[in-house]
């Protein structure tokens, strides 16, 4: 997919997102917070391809997705489709910004995995948000096995989609209190 259609698509579901949850209960901030996160890094992605730099859109347009697929994951938010749909289909990056990219999708993987290692479950054992927890922390690991195995395959563009849609599905986990940081915290947006 063109990431000028990621943008465009990515931007159409954000507006279809509905929050499910009643206004003045905690959820809701975190549902609103959520849409934000999601709306900053789509209005960066969009900032980004003004400049010429597709890379740099993809993973802010990815690590968006991941924010909105887990407000619906987790019940915050109904949506007709999940965004991370929009990462099946390769960026389409143009070769002349081959180097950033190869260099931008093995740094993402580093970070992405040191923050998986860096997360634990928010909650006590037996809690069902402790479940929550690990089954965001099993959703990253997932898309970083994806993500090598698009490396291996020397589809960067892929790769780089998903450690940073993975990595947004961390960091929104981490804002409703789904995982919690054991190290690294440099690595979340907190």
């Amino acid at each position: 997919m063109e990431i000028e259609t990621f943008h465009e698509t990515l931007s159409d579901s954000l507006q279809l997102i509905n929050i499910m949850v009643l206004p003045d209960s905690l959820l809701a901030g975190t549902g609103n917070e959520m849409i934000e996160m999601a709306r900053c890094y789509l209005a960066d992605g969009s900032d980004f391809i003004d400049k010429d730099d597709p890379v740099n859109a993809l993973a802010s347009f990815a690590y968006a997705a991941g924010w909105l697929d887990t407000g619906i994951s987790i019940g915050v938010f109904t949506s007709q489709t999940l965004c991370k749909n929009l990462l099946s289909h390769g960026a389409l990056i143009p070769d002349r910004f081959n180097q950033h990219l190869v260099e931008k999708a093995f740094r993402y993987q580093r970070l992405f995995d040191s923050a998986i290692l860096s997360s634990t479950p928010g909650s006590e054992t037996g809690i069902h948000w402790y479940d929550g927890g690990e089954r965001v922390i099993a959703v990253a690991a997932a898309y970083s096995t994806g993500g090598r195995m698009f490396l291996q395959d020397e589809q960067y563009d892929d790769a780089l989609a998903c450690f940073s849609y993975g990595h947004g599905w961390l960091d929104a986990a981490l804002r409703v209190g789904l995982i919690r940081i054991g190290g690294n915290r440099d690595l979340f947006a907190i």
